[in-house]
């Protein structure tokens, strides 16, 4: 179970957004949120040390004084304790860290911050985190209305892994009502045989066994392996979370990663997104 919600902010909006999405599942799992905002001071070698130190100093207060106004935004979170650090390190630098210190730790973080593009300091190191992930990790659109975990769609190539990411979603969300749609994308112009259909329910048999997760369905689907694809399957299921699995074997999200495609589903999507730990490079 989750000890601990760690939420990374830049105090962007999508990072504000992130944090009620946090508050709202810390009151179900029970959880203590901690607020993180790493800042690096600018200094110069054409300054003098003191004009440096005068700079570091000015940018600490800054961040302090940003940081309160932020926690103030959040609201009163009613039987939810809500810490906060502010650290002098890169923000990857800073989650790595805190993670490694904090067992049973879910890190929430925003798809971008505060320039508002998905190329901008948090969306760049979001998905930068995914690439060395150590902890299960959720993602949130900026939009994000809904903190419920109801309905999950996962879409699969029948990875090794895919045991470890629906393991880490029971664990996350300790609930034994969530419905998990287990989705396999066959190409465009493959007319799907029974052989497909049962491959998939054996699929959804192993994987209920190993995670111990009951209440699975399937859904097989044709269509091009992109984001539209994927959208709309989220759209028609009704999602509120979609899960991926970014290594193990040459599987569907691990050359999506290697497309750039699994980055813009996770800096694009609408839905949030939940990811594992990664076992292996």
């Amino acid at each position: 179970m989750v000890q601990t919600i760690l939420v990374p902010t830049d105090f962007s909006n999508n990072a504000l957004v992130a944090t009620k999405y946090a508050v709202g599942l810390a009151k179900e799992l029970g959880s203590e949120i901690h607020v993180i905002h790493a800042y690096q001071p600018f200094t110069s070698a054409f300054q003098s040390p003191l004009a440096n130190e005068t700079d570091e100093k000015r940018a600490k207060l800054g961040a302090e004084k940003t940081m309160s106004v932020f926690l103030e935004s959040v609201g009163k979170a009613m039987g939810v304790q809500i810490t906060h650090s502010i650290v002098k390190q890169s923000v990857v630098s800073a989650i790595k860290e805190y993670i490694r210190d904090n067992a049973g730790t879910l890190l929430v973080m925003g798809t971008h911050g505060a320039s508002g593009t998905r190329k901008d300091v948090l969306g760049s190191n979001t998905y930068d985190v995914t690439k060395t992930l150590s902890a299960p990790m959720l993602i949130v659109p900026e939009h994000t209305t809904n903190n419920s975990i109801r309905n999950v769609v996962f879409f699969t190539d029948y990875q090794q892994n895919d045991t470890q990411t629906l393991t880490e979603l029971g664990k996350v969300t300790g609930k034994t009502d969530v419905k998990c749609t287990l989705v396999h994308i066959l190409k465009q112009h493959d007319t799907p045989t029974q052989d497909d259909f049962q491959k998939l329910e054996n699929w959804k048999t192993n994987l209920g066994q190993q995670a111990s997760f009951e209440n699975i369905s399937t859904e097989l689907v044709q269509g091009k392996e992109n984001v539209e694809t994927v959208n709309k399957v989220l759209q028609k299921l009704n999602a509120d979370l979609v899960l991926l699995t970014l290594v193990g074997g040459r599987g569907f999200f691990e050359k999506l990663l290697h497309k750039s495609l699994a980055r813009t589903i996770i800096l694009n999507s609408e839905t949030p997104v939940f990811l594992s730990s990664r076992e292996v490079e």
